[in-house]
């Protein structure tokens, strides 16, 4: 527990009772401890920062997850974090965009709009988000297109100016794990989610004999 609080700490989140003005709450879900202490805590920190949405306007929102199904395609969870989304918005979403085709709730059923703090399941993407990318509702579905093009361009030169890039740091790097054995692995997996942490903690398996390479990973 304290380490986690720790680690929060580092990135900002610093607890009531270090001194700082973030509400921790200790939760179970297994053992339904502190549920409703949660919610309470949720609703007073909204209360006190007046923290309010505006269902009226385009929505916004962060992928939860995403994932390819064999029968819909490219499938995402979204919390819709301000405004309404509604069935045929058109939107972008990180590097790839889409209209909206179906959406269903928690309980898989359909829906036609989901306001904000609504978590929705969608379908109607051109290509996989990642978690944490920002959802958000444009004018049409041409304008969709041009910002995800853009975007997913972007991305693209920025990776092979990374990769064209040789630093001296980087030659005495590569000199110093010139004797290191490597392990090339190509990782896959159900949910982009879990891809992340698996490669996030295979990487941080490396030794000084042997070093992990995630080269592929989807």
């Amino acid at each position: 527990s304290d380490r986690v609080k720790k680690q929060l700490g580092d990135r900002g989140l610093v607890p009531e009772d270090w001194g700082g003005s973030t509400v921790f709450v200790d939760v179970s879900a297994k053992k339904r401890i502190n549920l409703d202490l949660l919610l309470e805590m949720i609703c007073l920190v909204a209360d006190i920062q007046n923290l309010k949405a505006t269902p009226e306007r385009s929505a916004v929102g962060t992928v939860i997850e995403a994932k390819l199904d064999r029968g819909r395609g490219a499938v995402a969870s979204v919390l819709v974090q301000n405004g309404t989304l509604k069935n045929q918005d058109n939107f972008v979403v990180g590097n790839t965009f889409g209209k909206i085709r179906a959406m269903f709730d928690d309980r898989g059923r359909i829906v036609e709009a989901a306001g904000p703090s609504t978590p929705v399941e969608i379908v109607g993407l051109e290509g996989m988000p990642d978690a944490g990318d920002t959802f958000l509702v444009v004018s049409d579905r041409d304008k969709a297109r041009g910002i995800g093009q853009y975007r997913k361009m972007r991305e693209r030169e920025a990776q092979l100016a990374k990769s064209s890039r040789v630093t001296l740091e980087g030659l005495a790097d590569s000199i110093h794990q010139a004797g290191m054995k490597e392990l090339p692995l190509i990782l896959k997996g159900d949910v982009t989610g879990s891809v992340e942490v698996l490669a996030d903690s295979l990487q941080k398996m490396s030794t000084e004999k042997v070093r992990i390479k995630v080269i592929h990973s989807g």
